[in-house]
């Protein structure tokens, strides 16, 4: 995937009921380049760093979120019983660091910006598991 150069624009706000009849859709000419080209326009942008044994995450609008890398068996015991799926085991991680403040600011996120930003503190958590350690 190709990086972005360019900030990602801020979304359109909705169009009011009255406004969809003005509005004028081409359903025919639709291709896959030019559904790969919005989805490349409106790809999530955020951006981690690793703060000791903490995940450090930006959005794209500059709101940082802080998760655990700490986990100990038991915690990933309690967040798959309770969670089934990776955002709300995020969620729930966020606000053990940063508290209620912090899973606000999450909250406040598109839906794609957090799946990705979960992905990667996964993904992140997977190759801390996989790591060697010194002997």
């Amino acid at each position: 995937m190709a990086a972005r150069t360019t900030p990602k624009p801020k979304p359109a706000p909705a169009a009011a009921p009255e406004d969809a009849e003005e509005a004028v859709y081409d359903f025919d000419s639709w291709t896959e380049d030019a559904e790969t080209a919005a989805i490349e326009a409106i790809a999530p942008e955020v951006k981690y760093i690793i703060v000791e044994r903490s995940f450090v995450g930006k959005f794209f609008d500059g709101t940082i979120v802080k998760a655990t890398l700490a986990l100990s068996l038991d915690d990933v015991d309690a967040l798959q019983a309770e969670y089934d799926n990776e955002i709300d085991q995020f969620r729930s991680l966020i606000e053990v660091v940063g508290g209620a403040e912090n899973v606000k600011a999450l909250s406040r996120q598109d839906i794609a910006d957090v799946s990705q930003m979960a992905m990667k503190y996964f993904n992140v958590v997977q190759r801390i598991q996989g790591a060697t350690r010194p002997e």
